[in-house]
């Protein structure tokens, strides 16, 4: 995760978007960690009708400004 906000720094992108399924809560724990909040939900994406499908739901998690990279922020989430 480091080395894509490093590269969205020096690339002077504002933003970063990434998703992930409702049900892989140990990937969404990790990016809220890091300082990802959720900005939006898709109930449809991977929505299968029919008996004992999943209901799984894709969440869209944001990291805004050009200093989410900063040395704090870094070393603050290694020591959790």
């Amino acid at each position: 995760m480091d080395e894509a906000t490093g590269w969205a720094r020096d690339s002077r992108l504002g933003t970063i978007r990434l998703e992930t399924r409702s049900n892989n809560v140990a990937a969404c724990l990790f990016y809220q960690r890091y300082g990802f909040v959720i900005g939006g939900h898709d109930r449809l994406l991977y929505h299968e009708p029919g008996p004992g499908k999943s209901e799984e739901v894709a969440l869209f998690w944001y990291l805004t400004g050009y200093g989410f990279l900063t040395r704090n922020r870094r070393s603050a989430f290694r020591d959790r």
